[in-house]
């Protein structure tokens, strides 16, 4: 899926992805630590990061809340499952932009693309802003957009690596304290339909991915 050698680690896309996969690999560790020592908590973090990474910010942190997780280890927890998708994400997205043979895995691709015309549509308007239009950008919790795209963004409109990662990184905390501020005003709503909320949003991923393969296997028969 993923081709690295010692020489691409020398560019700055290597380092970042590189720290990416470093934190990916520190996630599943502390899964693993969670569900030795606190495993009544393993379902909640499952179920945040599932919900995170389809459906977004929000979603996450309304599971997060609704199963009464600590605040601060809710808005850390979210700020690592976002920045992982960010520091992976981003500096494959520039290696596809700069058309290097690195991704060879379709669906990666195709989101790649997908996120290319996405970032494309917003760029004009986020550069006559600047940082300022970024980080409106990145604190939106609408369908394609947020930190992933938002650095998608940056990279086009010429923002060095270390900018855009910073502007989006940090703007994703903020994000995050904002909704959860916000959220907890339906506290007791979202406390009192906990379970459903997470059995619906897994249904709905479950759906999703049957989906993807269903679509998948009708191409492919096409073909």
């Amino acid at each position: 899926m993923l081709k690295i050698n010692h020489e691409f680690l020398k560019h700055k896309e290597g380092q970042i992805l590189l720290l990416g996969l470093i934190l990916l690999g520190c996630y599943f560790i502390l899964v693993l630590l969670f569900a030795l020592f606190y495993p009544n908590y393993l379902q909640e973090m499952f179920s945040i990061t599932v919900t995170n990474v389809i459906f977004g910010r929000m979603a996450g942190l309304s599971i997060g809340v609704a199963s009464q997780m600590n605040t601060t280890f809710l808005v850390l927890f979210n700020l690592f499952i976002e920045s992982i998708m960010v520091l992976i994400l981003y500096p494959l997205f520039v290696l596809s932009w700069k058309k290097l043979d690195f991704v060879s895995y379709p669906p990666l691709s195709r989101y790649l693309e997908r996120s290319k015309k996405s970032a494309d549509k917003y760029e004009p308007l986020i550069k006559r802003y600047g940082v300022i239009g970024l980080i409106l950008f990145v604190l939106t919790p609408f369908a394609m957009t947020g930190p992933v795209v938002g650095s998608f963004v940056g990279f086009l409109i010429g923002f060095r690596h270390r900018v855009t990662l910073a502007v989006v990184i940090s703007s994703t905390f903020i994000a995050i304290i904002i909704w959860i501020y916000l959220i907890k005003n339906f506290e007791e709503t979202l406390v009192a339909y906990s379970d459903r909320l997470m059995v619906g949003l897994l249904i709905a991923a479950a759906v999703l991915f049957l989906w993807y393969l269903l679509k998948k296997t009708f191409h492919q028969k096409k073909l």
